[in-house]
């Protein structure tokens, strides 16, 4: 069996823990590891500690080394890294860069430019979410002429339009 890990605490380490452990702004990870410090400097054992806060034993040695190690710094919490992302800066840039093109882009088709330019593969909804967050929003998509008519086919739209509504009339 191991030794027991020995912590011993100055009044002011203490009183910083004490603190730590009943701040409701402090995340709760933080005041669980400061209690878990508090209690080894108090003689308990790591077995006994997680028992009583209904964790593993591992976790309590691992609180405990680090805290050893790292000191009061060694307990704040941080978030775990995850898997880098892979919508980049660069990508953002590309897309506004074609969403500035006089054409319309589906989130689909972003994807598809994406894919070609990057070689990174995402699907539509991963492309519509970092969209949102660009601060773009889905339109129904119009297919329109491009351009502004001319005058022979704004009469020529006209004319069509009226002959419909009178043989809707007749019929």
């Amino acid at each position: 069996m191991a030794a027991p890990l020995r912590i011993q605490l100055t009044p002011e380490e203490d009183r910083l823990l004490l603190e730590l452990s009943l701040d409701p702004r402090t995340h709760k990870k933080t005041r669980l590891w400061a209690m878990m410090v508090r209690l080894a400097a108090e003689g308990w054992t790591a077995p006994k500690i997680a028992q009583h806060f209904h964790k593993d034993r591992t976790t309590v040695y691992l609180v405990l080394r680090r805290f050893l190690r790292e000191g009061l710094q060694g307990l704040a919490y941080r978030k775990p890294p995850g898997a880098p992302r892979k919508f980049t800066p660069e990508m953002a840039a590309f897309v506004e860069e074609r969403l500035a093109e006089d054409r319309v882009w589906t989130a689909p088709q972003l994807a598809a430019a994406l894919a070609e330019r990057f070689g990174v593969r995402l699907a539509p909804k991963v492309v519509a979410r970092h969209l949102r967050a660009m601060g773009y929003v889905w339109q129904r998509t119009r297919y329109v002429p491009p351009g502004k008519p001319t005058e022979e086919e704004v009469k020529a739209f006209a004319e069509e339009e009226e002959e419909a509504k009178r043989g809707r009339r007749r019929g």
